[in-house]
């Protein structure tokens, strides 16, 4: 009975172990969860952050790991149960999704806070920094990147549109707004900042995951309208 019980043991963590593989090798977001992990656990190590803290930033890791594996779970288990994606099938995997969506940005915000009186003195200031410097060198990257859109726009033959195309205007907008945002309350309130820079990376995956632009769409929408937005600040600020 004894070595009976130590077999189910045995099998019930082989189980995991393959659960656990299962979802490492099916899912991307798992694997820069995982890498990420390992980053802010390396990084807590080295700034020799106090024990009760990484408690805190091991709670909030294993938070994100388990919505990211039962969501998964959840959405293999939708994808056998028909054949064709039912109606209350993508709300359960958007439900699934909303989980693993939560726990990131709680876990990013708990992170940040711990982390924050780690960066530099004058990391408060960046924004600030950037608003003073020369804004001919904005303007020159800017060009860059719009030779670049250009070209692209004619290699694929794509043409400038507010829905699809190359770039993503709704990218090019959600990240202007959040650099704006970011140059008026970073140095007192970076919080904010940060927060709209989440909203800003859900509108941009938004628009991958509906398959209405492509990644590089996305980046390049974002860069031109973080570029523009600097670019105005730049000229503007001069003023203050």
């Amino acid at each position: 009975m004894k070595n009976k019980k130590n077999y189910n043991l045995i099998e019930s963590f082989n189980s995991a172990l393959n659960g656990l593989l299962i979802v490492i090798k099916r899912e991307r977001n798992f694997k820069i969860h995982l890498i990420i992990a390992v980053i802010v656990i390396l990084l807590s190590l080295f700034l020799h952050i106090p024990f009760t803290e990484i408690l805190i930033i091991l709670i909030f890791i294993s938070m994100v790991m388990i919505s990211e594996i039962i969501n998964t779970g959840i959405e293999i288990l939708s994808e056998n149960i028909v054949e064709k994606e039912h109606n209350i099938i993508k709300i359960v995997k958007d439900i699934c999704a909303s989980a693993v969506l939560i726990s990131s940005l709680f876990a990013f915000i708990g992170g940040y806070l711990i982390f924050i009186r780690f960066f530099p003195e004058g990391f408060r200031n960046i924004f600030e920094h950037i608003a003073q410097s020369s804004w001919y060198y904005t303007f020159f990257i800017l060009l860059i990147v719009s030779f670049f859109t250009l070209l692209l726009k004619i290699l694929t033959g794509k043409k400038f549109n507010i829905v699809g195309g190359m770039p993503s205007i709704h990218s090019g907008i959600a990240f202007s707004i959040w650099t704006a945002i970011s140059f008026l309350t970073f140095k007192e309130y970076p919080v904010i900042s940060i927060l709209v820079l989440l909203l800003s990376f859900w509108v941009a995956q938004s628009r991958i995951t509906k398959k209405i632009h492509t990644i590089g769409e996305v980046v390049i929408g974002g860069i031109i309208g973080i570029f523009i937005t600097i670019l105005l600040f730049q000229i503007l600020w001069s003023g203050k």
